[in-house]
C-alpha cells in the first residue's frame, strides 16, 4: 500500500475512532488489519486523545472564565477610584477575552464526531422499519464522514497560518 493511501487511512481510522467505533469495526470498514488500527492507535495515544478532547474545550473554558473573574476581582479590590486595570492587565484581559471567542467559536472536532454518530443512530432507528437496509442511515453516515473529513482538513488549514 502507497504511503499516501496508508496516511488517509490511518487519519480516518482516528477518525472513526474518536467517534466511538471499535478497533476491530474499523479495521473492517476500511479493510485493513486490526493489527495495523491496533498499532496505529497506540503510536499516537488514541485512547488519550479521545478522553481529552472532549472535556479539553469545556475544561479550558472554565479555566479562562476563572481568570477573567480572578482579574475582575483583584480590580475591585483595589481602594475607590483606583479601580481600573493596568496597561498589563488591559492587555491580558484582552487576550484572555480572545481566547475565549476563539475557543467558543471553533469547531471540535470530537464534539461534532460524537454528534455525527448520535444521528446516523437516529436516523437509523426512525427509518428502520420503511428502511431495513439502512440505505437512508447509510447516506447521512457517508455525508457526516465527508462533513468530518472536511472539518480535519479545515483545521490542518489554520494551524499551518
Amino acid at each position: 500500500m502507497g504511503q499516501k493511501k496508508q496516511t488517509k487511512l490511518r487519519e480516518v481510522a482516528k477518525t472513526l475512532f474518536m467517534q466511538g467505533l471499535p478497533q476491530t469495526e474499523i479495521a473492517d470498514k476500511l479493510g485493513v488489519s486490526k493489527v495495523s488500527v491496533s498499532r496505529w492507535a497506540k503510536e499516537e495515544n488514541w485512547d488519550v486523545l479521545r478522553k481529552n478532547l472532549v472535556n479539553s474545550k469545556s475544561e479550558r473554558l472554565s479555566e479562562l472564565y476563572d481568570e477573567l473573574a480572578a482579574l475582575g476581582a483583584a480590580i475591585k479590590s483595589r481602594p475607590e477610584g483606583e479601580r481600573f486595570p493596568t496597561s498589563k492587565e488591559a492587555d491580558i484581559r484582552r487576550k484572555i477575552i480572545k481566547d475565549i471567542s476563539e475557543l467558543e467559536s471553533k469547531y471540535n472536532i470530537a464534539e461534532a464526531s460524537i454528534i455525527a454518530r448520535d444521528f446516523t443512530m437516529f436516523c437509523r432507528d426512525i427509518t428502520q422499519d420503511e428502511d431495513p437496509d439502512l440505505t437512508f442511515a447509510k447516506r447521512v453516515n457517508d455525508m457526516l464522514e465527508l462533513f468530518i473529513d472536511h472539518l480535519i482538513e479545515k483545521q490542518k488549514w489554520h494551524s499551518v497560518k
